[in-house]
């Protein structure tokens, strides 16, 4: 509620009630006046920050999709495909198999 439709109920109240019975209740209603205008303001701030609370998050937002897209994406390893991969064995030649002295290697 804006100030000037404040003003114009405090005006009604004080047209039906009379200014006598107006100026006790007056304290009070420049009270409410005052609360008011304090939520008002509250609110006001509150929506600034969640503006710029919402903005941040979209920059996170952002930069998170831009660090994913720099993440190389690689084909996932199988972990069977390791054991498949094993050294193939060496060819035998007579070397490998004989030592110096002529006698087989175990």
């Amino acid at each position: 509620m804006d100030d000037d439709k404040i003003l114009q109920i405090t005006g009604e109240i004080e047209e039906t009630l009379g200014k006598d019975s107006f100026a006790m209740i007056s304290d009070k209603i420049g009270e409410l006046m005052t609360g008011n205008t304090q939520n008002m303001q509250a609110i006001a701030d509150l929506k600034k920050e969640n503006e710029n609370l919402m903005n941040r998050n979209e920059k996170l937002v952002s930069a998170n999709g831009a660090l994913l897209q720099k993440i190389p994406m690689e084909k996932a390893e199988n972990p069977y495909d390791k054991e498949d991969k094993k050294e193939a064995p060496k060819p035998i030649n007579l070397r490998n198999v004989f030592d110096k002295h002529g006698r087989f290697k175990k």
